[in-house]
């Protein structure tokens, strides 16, 4: 039987956590519930994990948009009256790839043993996450199958989207970087080199600007080979660590330090939180399983924190948004806004009010990152490459002038 690792709360907040056996992971989120407990997370224990060979460490994992293609089409079937059993079928002869073959039989055999569909997709919890499980689960208690299934389609989509336009964002600077990087790299490397066997003799008379770029391109050149494979080596063990230690987000850490980074992400956050929180309230999820599921979808690590201690608060009977005044997990005014729809009895509705507010604010300062990281990037490499010429050619005048 494979080992879990888990984390949940007890009813005074404090953080237990320790290793359990068990068929698959909701059955350790059952048995945490039945302790009284709230569970955090449950993650398969590294010697109760099936081995894993070479090949699968190193090949990539299906895309986000693919699992979000996979539920469109069981939706189509469902919706032209297919039962779910016959729709897995169906997909698996479809010549889908080979992960949602694999998947798919895995499922059909799940449900053909007995289980649920909520049971035999938390045995791929890389592919179907806790909130996707969660929404089927309810889905399936309910008989809204479909209906939960097209929420969840929808929801990815507008998840990929809003990941795209962010990568988008960051992605033209760091292009417009590695265009500088290569451009000085070529200058240092095959450039520089041409005009110091003209030079061969005056160094000791040049400036210092101009000793560092030769100095520079020397170390380069001598020093290449070396620096190629560090680097090489340094972009296989960044790899291999992101598909060992998936729940490590030192990049989001380190990018959530950068200023105007930072402002994107707050804002990136407080969607990603009242919109989730719409969609999982809507469908009948309680607050307390919704907070522990929304725990695991924001990607800020200090929103992360804070709402292990807003379930503590809510399971002790306090109201959602005052826990979330206190903690100061979401900005005052969108607190107040979840306040108001708490009282009034339809906060999934207000959840999404502010969650359309905070997307066109993101897409604003989007926008404006762009227009100003571009220009200024731009700026920054005009200047470098400028006290390159300059140094190299104040070096030539001054070898020109001592020749006269």
């Amino acid at each position: 039987m494979p080992s879990f690792t888990y984390r949940a709360i007890d009813p005074g907040g404090r953080i237990h956590s320790g290793v359990m056996d068990a068929g698959s992971q909701a059955e350790i989120l059952e048995e945490l519930d039945r302790a009284g407990l709230v569970p955090i997370a449950a993650l398969a224990a590294a010697g109760g994990r099936a081995r894993r060979d070479w090949r699968q460490w190193l090949t990539p994992e299906p895309r986000s948009e693919e699992v979000t293609a996979l539920t469109l089409d069981i939706v189509m079937l469902l919706k032209g009256g297919v039962t779910l059993s016959q729709s897995l079928l169906l997909l698996t002869q479809m010549g889908a790839g080979r992960w949602q073959k694999h998947v798919l039989r895995d499922v059909h055999a799940a449900l053909a043993s007995g289980n649920s569909l909520s049971q035999a997709l938390s045995e791929h919890p890389r592919l179907f996450p806790p909130i996707y499980v969660k929404m089927v689960e309810v889905a399936e208690a309910t008989g809204r199958l479909e209906q939960a299934l097209t929420n969840l389609a929808e929801e990815r989509q507008r998840t990929e989207r809003l990941r795209k336009r962010l990568v988008g964002a960051i992605s033209y600077p760091v292009f417009l970087i590695f265009a500088a990087m290569s451009a000085m790299i070529f200058i240092f490397v095959y450039v520089i080199p041409q005009f110091e066997t003209a030079l061969e003799g005056f160094k000791d008379k040049l400036d210092p600007s101009a000793l560092l770029v030769f100095d520079a391109s020397a170390f380069l050149r001598h020093n290449g080979e070396v620096i190629l494979i560090t680097m090489a080596a340094l972009v296989l063990g960044l790899f291999m660590v992101s598909r060992v230690t998936a729940g490590h987000r030192l990049g989001l850490r380190l990018a959530f330090r950068v200023p105007v980074l930072r402002t994107l992400f707050l804002y990136e956050g407080t969607l990603t939180f009242c919109r989730t929180l719409a969609v999982l309230v809507s469908n009948g999820i309680d607050i307390s399983t919704t907070l522990r599921l929304l725990r695991d979808v924001v990607r800020l690590p200090t929103l992360s924190r804070e709402i292990d201690a807003v379930i503590a608060d809510v399971r002790k009977g306090q109201r959602l948004s005052h826990s979330l005044a206190t903690r100061g997990v979401l900005p005052a005014h969108v607190v107040q806004v979840l306040r108001v729809g708490e009282e009034a009895g339809d906060l999934a509705d207000s959840a999404r009010r502010v969650a359309g507010f905070y997307e066109m604010r993101l897409d604003a300062a989007l926008g404006r990152a762009i227009a100003i990281i571009g220009p200024a990037t731009m700026m920054v490499v005009s200047v470098m490459i400028a006290w390159l010429i300059i140094s190299v050619m104040t070096a030539l005048m001054s070898v020109n002038d001592l020749l006269k």
